[in-house]
């Protein structure tokens, strides 16, 4: 029986996974040369704390692994499991090459060592395929022969999706918080910059989203519906997209509503109302999207078919 400490670790390995992503791909996106010198300060540093508490889930994660694999709690023999876990599989490889490039955007994310668009690319990158090496370790290389790299490539870019979602929400919530407490406009124009570039992305990503989550379902469960309501997993996969609904209609509530009503508020110099109306559906956004991670944390754990 598995660990049940491994969610937790889990869920940190997704989220900082996520967030070394999805931060720099934020900025990179919705940040221009004006942008406010301490968010962005902020972020930098939140996306090098990200790569450490990734670094640090992926050693808890892979010792967990090994321990169940070797069932056993002597420390040698589960020291052994992981050995050979980091040189014979394809799950170890992964597991060295995402520890390699977290410590590389956790140094890149710290040091000034090139000029700022150029960290924040180079971020967005590493980040990018530190995420994805998690489908190596999901059911995503569940699949073989040419649907292998069908399930793989749905994988990857449902992680990268994700990823861009849980960055670019984080980012705003904290932009949103500056904007709630500051003398001036500025972090409230750049926050309503911010939203409405985010709400032209957003069509995107819940695009990428349904098409590899729907090729995800049909080579995890199939087409049988049946298997949605008879297994955990099929139950627990409802209540993911029961939440997912549930963050569209906020993003949609944001988009069309929220993120307007600030842009007009602008315009008359009174943005208080409306900065806490974006502030609080941002935070019950975010944390909902979060709470997908929590499921999806324990789906990584299950055998779809028991």
């Amino acid at each position: 029986m598995l660990d049940p400490w491994l969610i937790p670790v889990r869920l940190a390995l997704y989220a900082a996974l996520a967030l070394g992503f999805g931060l720099p791909a934020f900025m990179l996106h919705a940040l221009g040369n004006d942008a406010d010198a301490a968010i962005t300060r902020r972020l930098f540093r939140l996306t090098a704390v990200a790569a450490v508490v990734g670094i640090v889930a992926s050693g808890f994660a892979l010792w967990m692994m090994a321990r169940d694999m070797a069932s056993s709690s002597d420390p040698g023999a589960t020291w052994d499991t992981a050995r050979v876990l980091l040189m014979e599989t394809a799950v170890g490889t992964t597991w060295v090459i995402r520890v390699v490039l977290l410590a590389l955007v956790a140094g890149i994310a710290t040091l000034r060592v090139a000029p700022e668009r150029v960290r924040i690319a180079a971020l967005a990158a590493i980040g990018a395929v530190a995420l994805a090496t998690l489908a190596w370790a999901g059911h995503g290389a569940m699949s073989e022969g040419d649907m292998a790299w069908l399930h793989l490539g749905a994988d990857i870019i449902h992680l990268l999706a994700a990823g861009v979602w849980v960055g670019t929400l984080v980012a705003l919530v904290l932009i949103a918080r500056e904007a709630s407490i500051a003398a001036d406009t500025f972090p409230a124009q750049l926050l309503s910059r911010a939203a409405g570039g985010f709400a032209r992305l957003g069509s995107v990503v819940v695009a990428a989203l349904l098409v590899s989550g729907t090729i995800n379902y049909l080579l995890i469960v199939g087409p049988s519906v049946s298997e949605l309501v008879d297994t955990l997993y099929g139950r627990i996969l409802l209540a993911k997209l029961a939440v997912f609904t549930g963050m569209l209609a906020l993003a949609a509530a944001n988009r069309f509503r929220l993120a307007p009503a600030l842009e007009f508020a602008l315009q008359t110099g009174n943005t208080l109302r409306a900065v806490a109306a974006l502030k609080r559906s941002l935070w019950l956004e975010t944390a909902l999207i979060f709470g997908v991670l929590v499921l999806v944390a324990g789906l990584g754990m299950l055998d779809p078919g028991a």
